[in-house]
């Protein structure tokens, strides 16, 4: 288990193994496991195994996973030695679904397994249990079933694992396919790739830059207005406690603060030197109140909670992008991820996602200063076509600061909090990258420090 990508604890070292409850399928069945680890603590994994002696993955075999699929298709159960599964299927599962219909598991596997059943709908697998919802289950469910919002794929079913003594944990959710797609991030930096590639010398004007860039600077538009509308889908439904929008107080913008000065302190523990002009928590504790200010007594809402471009698909044929991937970052608690935040939150991670990409698309081109100064001028005008099109879709919605001067505070405050854990992960996995958020994060606390130092609301 340790060896496996979807495994979550790497840094402990396993103590023992249980098997925990076992529920037959055709063709294999679904362990539960618990692994009890150094420090006391219990995870809970599905094990999917194939039938026989051998131990083999289930979720290799097309006939295991038609199994699962069937299971959603029916609403069915499926009883195990102590617990079941619990299928549910919504009004956004086919009509008319081949029984045979082939199934392919998908490559690049993280913390969960997904599998392809023709070009219709993809099942995910959640390879650790937690007790209660999976946001990816409430959000889409609540986004298919309740709002206009057609830009994430309709949730078509999922299946729970119901233990006894009250445990229950989302196994997995059935979702429609989003045929001839491509992750957002690939595409970006294939789009990149051309406007670096023998790049002209001269600093790009405007319409230079747009004769060149043009067609992902229009698609960061496109994914701006698609952003803004999936925060008002998910702050427009006031009856429902678990997406009501609330009222934004002082508790509020003093945690937050706090955890953006604990995660600058870990960053700056770790960059040593390279991090000398970082400002000082003291220093940054009361800028950050400053900057923060413009959304007391706003509203927070429910969010994506790791938004990236890597959470995207484009769509060629449409020319827009779909919004995948709504579990929301997998170390966190999942009270956290499913606690309802400041929306800018979400903007701070796709703009910081908009800069990785410019680097990367340049180291990758190895284009000398020109590159260098056109990826440096696209980001910019890239992460200006994304707000100016977030902006006119979010329009005056509360969840938003009401000035343009507190939004770029409050957003200069949530990227900062974003650079400064991606300083820790790149430290811990790819130290030679690590140029890149340290950048980010002193561009953000000047851009904090500049904004206070204007009135920031």
């Amino acid at each position: 288990m340790a060896r496996q990508r979807w495994f979550g604890s790497k840094s402990r070292r396993i103590v023992s193994v249980s098997v925990e409850d076992r529920v037959p399928l055709a063709h294999g069945e679904v362990t539960v496991v618990g692994v009890r680890l150094d420090d006391g603590t219990v995870d809970r994994y599905a094990v999917p195994l194939g039938a026989g002696a051998e131990v083999v993955d289930a979720l290799d075999d097309d006939a295991f996973c038609r199994a699962l699929l069937e299971l959603v298709a029916d609403g069915g159960r499926a009883r195990g030695e102590g617990g079941m599964l619990v299928a549910q299927r919504t009004r956004a599962f086919p009509a008319a679904l081949p029984r045979s219909l082939a199934a392919r598991r998908l490559p690049g596997e993280q913390s969960n397994t997904s599998v392809v059943f023709g070009h219709t709908l993809i099942l995910k697998h959640f390879r650790r249990l937690i007790d209660g919802v999976n946001p990816e289950l409430e959000m889409t469910q609540f986004l298919t079933e309740r709002t206009p919002f057609r830009h994430t794929p309709r949730l078509a079913g999922a299946l729970e694992y119901r233990a006894p003594r009250g445990f229950t944990a989302t196994l997995a959710v059935v979702q429609e396919f989003v045929p001839d797609a491509r992750d957002g991030w690939e595409w970006m930096l294939d789009e990149l790739a051309g406007v670096l590639q023998d790049a002209p010398d001269e600093e790009p004007d405007d319409r230079s830059l747009r004769a060149r860039a043009g067609s992902s600077l229009s698609a960061l538009g496109r994914l701006g207005a698609r952003t803004g509308e999936l925060h008002r889908a998910l702050a427009s439904d006031r009856t429902d406690p678990a997406f009501a929008p609330e009222p934004i107080d002082q508790r509020d913008l003093t945690t937050w603060a706090a955890e953006i000065v604990r995660r600058i302190d870990a960053a700056r523990a770790l960059v040593g030197r390279a991090g000398a002009d970082i400002p000082t928590p003291d220093l940054l504790r009361s800028a950050l109140a400053s900057a923060l200010a413009g959304l007391d007594g706003r509203e927070k809402i429910r969010l994506h909670g790791d938004y990236h471009l890597g959470q995207t698909l484009y769509a060629p044929a449409t020319h827009d992008f779909v919004i995948i991937d709504f579990e929301g970052e997998p170390l966190r608690p999942l009270a956290e991820r499913r606690a309802k935040q400041a929306a800018l939150r979400d903007v701070a991670g796709l703009l910081r996602s908009v800069d990785y990409a410019a680097v990367t698309a340049c180291r990758d081109a190895e284009g000398g200063p020109a590159a260098e100064t056109w990826s440096r001028v696209w980001s910019a005008e890239a992460a200006q076509a994304f707000l100016d099109a977030y902006h006119a879709a979010a329009g005056h919605a509360r969840f938003l600061p009401a000035t343009e001067r507190a939004f770029a505070a409050a957003s200069a405050a949530f990227e900062l909090e974003k650079a400064a854990y991606e300083v820790v992960y790149e430290a811990n996995t790819r130290p030679d990258w690590l140029a890149t958020p340290v950048r980010g994060l002193l561009r953000a606390s000047r851009e904090v420090l500049r904004w206070v130092a204007a009135g920031a609301a």
